[in-house]
């Protein structure tokens, strides 16, 4: 198995197609009436589904409309979240507005929306009112914060959730301040789980016969991302800091530098010690009783790192790359973003989606779940 790596791959050369996949969520009917990204974001993936989702947006369009990188006048911002669905602006302090948003609820599954529950409740589109004339509508609400608790109501971003969660204690290394995450995971893991809560909401609809309203605030679904490391700080009271692109337990793991660039390698499991000792060359290493097991490399860190980054600088990223894939050591190269969307992987995959929207023409990704399959 080759490496993945930037592809050369000539465009007219055939790429493998996978089985035909459905759209599962066809028939589903979303209301968006969210805006910037955790939102668009949960009912952009109900339409890479198949949902029908319709964005309700103000007159002057959604606020990430403003907002950078820019092509040819449009916000690839808004655009990379907001494929797929029909836009319609109302203005809800409009009661004709507000009168054609509830045509839109009493035929549709759920809503989504992240409006400040005062806003919301002044526009009287509160959850409350709405399931009041829409008793079967399933209703999720992202905010910062938990209705109801001390902090709601309170003004959250992305960055204010990453540093209230600790995921920003994580990102970055010993030596500097933490930093946030190269992509808004606050948000963006805030919007998949409104996508799972609406689906969820539906399943109850079907058993119960009504909707509901199922709240997703950020800063929770940011805490659920700390798994074990949330476990180990909430029983010992540890807090484990940065480790830059290491891993606390296991050794080998994390970025390394060779001639042209620098690769990663992942030695998860100790079957995979010996192996990367002998495609080093690192036959000392190897015979070291005290390292074949992870608690001993562990325990010898700077010993075992250093020693493989000398091996690794004497080897260009190709060579390194085919050497220990043919060890079956996980590896990979370190790629810059434009160079990770040009892998022979993603044309397989057809990640990259072209489109044609308001005589704009513009590029962008693709949900990982194609459909639902029949092999």
């Amino acid at each position: 198995m080759q490496p993945m790596r930037p592809s050369n791959t000539a465009a007219d050369e055939p790429i493998t197609a996978g089985p035909h996949a459905e759209p599962p969520l066809t028939g589903l009917r979303v209301v968006d009436l969210s805006q910037v990204l955790a939102g668009p974001y949960s009912a952009w993936a109900l339409a890479q589904l198949g949902a029908e989702v319709t964005k309700v947006e103000p007159p002057g369009g959604d606020a990430s409309m403003h907002v950078g990188p820019f092509h040819d006048g449009t916000s690839l911002y808004h655009r990379a979240v907001n494929t797929g669905k029909k836009v319609v602006n109302l203005d809800l302090t409009s009661v004709g507005d507000r009168e054609r948003l509830h045509d839109m609820l009493g035929v549709a599954d759920i809503l989504i929306q992240n409006m400040r529950a005062a806003s919301a409740l002044k526009l009287s589109v509160s959850p409350p009112q709405l399931l009041e004339r829409h008793p079967e509508l399933v209703i999720v609400t992202i905010s910062g914060f938990a209705a109801g608790s001390s902090e709601a109501g309170r003004a959250a971003y992305d960055l204010v959730i990453q540093a209230l969660s600790g995921v920003m204690s994580l990102t970055g290394t010993p030596d500097r301040p933490a930093v946030r995450a190269g992509v808004p995971v606050s948000d963006l893991s805030a919007g998949l789980w409104a996508a799972i809560a609406g689906l969820a909401g539906l399943r109850y609809r079907d058993a119960h016969g009504r909707g509901g309203l199922l709240q997703v605030p950020m800063l929770d679904a940011s805490l659920s991302l700390l798994t074990y490391m949330g476990a180990d700080a909430a029983t010992t009271g540890n807090s484990p800091g940065r480790i830059g692109n290491e891993h606390p337990s296991v050794v080998p793991y994390g970025s390394f530098e060779a001639k042209d660039g620098h690769v990663v390698v992942a030695v998860y499991s100790d079957k995979h010690w010996l192996p990367l000792c002998r495609a080093l060359g690192l036959g000392g290493l190897g015979a070291d009783p005290e390292l074949a097991m992870m608690s001993g490399r562990v325990a010898r860190r700077v010993e075992v790192n250093l020693a493989v980054q000398a091996a690794i600088s004497h080897h260009s990223r190709a060579e390194l790359l085919d050497l220990l894939e043919s060890h079956d050591i996980p590896c990979a190269p370190v790629l810059e973003l434009s160079e990770a969307l040009s892998t022979r992987y993603v044309k397989e995959r057809r990640i990259i989606s072209e489109l044609d929207e308001d005589a704009a023409h513009y590029r962008t990704v693709s949900a990982p779940v194609k459909g639902i399959e029949h092999p």
